[in-house]
């Protein structure tokens, strides 16, 4: 279990993206997509995915594997569309978000259905418990929600949910359910940039500016790995900060552990010494450290802005935060305007309390400018222009 070659699935035919060609041809295939995969807590030798399967294209299901062997199946009426499990390992309950209104509640050991629950609400793509045994739900705009982060007080009576916050694209949820510092739960909002830490009772305790954030998850010990993607492939980013034990009182609320610059749609789940990702074919397990081996590419922004307005790509609702570890180059076009290049402050380095965040100015320039000071960086323009900026980050 420790090295990528365990779960190299594509090798032996379970999975191959067969995005264009026929299934039927692959008898052998047991998914043509993985949407998350996350290790048992109950049995980490164990790995229980969302797939794509192959036996019913455009829907889909949960699989369940361990030593390069398929454990269990179980195939679902819903389309396909990237939604994310969530592990009840004290009941020993698999809850599985449909993109619907409809959360499954699966059996853990042989994944069978055990009832679904019907809530008032659309679009749901992620669900996680919190300590007192409520349930949280992502109601995601692209798949027909409204952006809202919701709770259950009580699974058995799925008509009384209730909405807590609002996001602009809610693209992942996890729940740190025991914890010495307190529950707390993670939300990632992918039109905004962000991953917004909040308590059970709805506190935001801090927020991460990340690059197309597409995917969070809590590690064993209060750290968070998290992952870009989804934005056509601008940025392929996994980061581990530190753990997050702070509050909003303490000033620094995280640091980076580690990262790498491996291709994913999510994180998945972390393991002591490995961590588990997925992508679009298939997941594998990753030692860490993780490996750095290829610069990041983030997409900053294009399109026409107003005087003094803060570069973003169209569609989103904040600027596209610019993370650099190393050394960065950020280029932009057409060569001859201005634009102006802004720093979060040290002090609010990587995860920063709310509020007081402050950003200031480190230099104008036109067509490039070199970053050598590691830190979270946003490009703003000077004046009325139409501009196209990308960074290129090394690791």
């Amino acid at each position: 279990m420790h090295n990528s070659e365990r779960w190299a699935l594509l090798g032996i035919s379970y999975g191959l993206g067969l995005h264009k060609y026929d299934p039927a041809k692959f008898p052998g295939a047991v998914f043509l997509d993985v949407s998350d995969a996350q290790y048992n807590p109950l049995n980490p030798d164990e790995v229980i995915a969302g797939i794509h399967p192959a036996k019913r294209p455009g829907t889909y299901g949960v699989a369940k594997f361990k030593d390069n062997a398929v454990l269990g199946e179980a195939l679902t009426p819903y389309k396909w569309g990237g939604f994310e499990l969530y592990i009840d390992a004290e009941e020993r309950l698999l809850y599985v978000a449909t993109g619907t209104n409809v959360v499954e509640v699966r059996d853990l050991e042989n994944l069978q259905l055990q009832r679904g629950l019907s809530l008032p609400v659309e679009g749901i793509t992620s669900a996680a418990l919190d300590s007192h045994g409520r349930l949280w739900l992502l109601s995601n705009p692209m798949h027909g929600g409204d952006g809202g982060l919701y709770v259950l007080e009580d699974v058995e009576r799925p008509g009384k949910v209730e909405k807590v916050r609002q996001y602009s694209i809610p693209a992942s949820l996890d729940s740190l359910r025991i914890s010495p510092w307190g529950q707390k739960l993670l939300v990632a909002d992918y039109g905004k940039h962000t991953v917004e830490c909040i308590s059970e009772s709805c506190d935001c305790l801090g927020v991460l500016y990340f690059p197309y954030v597409s995917g969070v998850k809590w590690t064993l010990d209060e750290r968070v790995l998290i992952s870009s993607g989804k934005f056509p492939k601008h940025t392929s980013l996994l980061l581990i900060t530190g753990a997050l034990h702070n509050t909003v009182k303490s000033g620094w609320f995280g640091y980076v552990m580690d990262y790498g610059t491996q291709s994913s749609n999510r994180p998945d789940a972390f393991y002591l010494d490995r961590v588990l990702i997925q992508w679009y074919l298939g997941f594998s397990e990753i030692p860490v450290p993780l490996p750095k081996r290829a610069p990041y590419v983030i997409r900053v922004g294009s399109g026409q802005f107003a005087e003094g307005e803060l570069v973003r790509e169209q569609g989103f609702e904040a600027f596209t935060p610019i993370l650099v570890f190393n050394r960065c180059h950020i280029v932009a076009r057409p060569k001859d305007v201005e634009l102006a290049l802004e720093v979060m402050v040290p002090y609010h380095h990587l995860i920063a309390p709310k509020p007081d965040l402050a950003w200031d100015e480190v230099e104008r320039f036109k067509g490039m400018c070199e970053v050598n000071v590691p830190g979270v960086y946003r490009v703003r323009v000077t004046s009325k222009a139409a501009v196209e900026v990308y960074a290129v980050c090394e690791p």
